[in-house]
């Protein structure tokens, strides 16, 4: 989580400026995950989930929804 350093005047200033650097914090956060995400399908690191599928839909396990 990012440093954030109180200057706010008022009760609703430091709200929104906490606010502001959550949002940033969360949309990094998501960026990273997505990359990582992206970098482990193209390492094959999640093939074995979609074989484990095919197999699962093969052998009737799975139902249409």
């Amino acid at each position: 989580m990012p440093e954030v350093e109180c200057e706010a005047r008022s009760k609703k200033e430091l709200l929104k400026t906490l606010t502001i650097k959550l949002r940033e914090a969360l949309e990094a956060r998501e960026k990273a995950w997505d990359k990582q995400l992206e970098e482990d399908i193209k390492a094959g690191k999640l093939d074995h989930l979609s074989e484990e599928a095919l197999e699962e839909i093969k052998a009737g396990k799975v139902i249409d929804l």
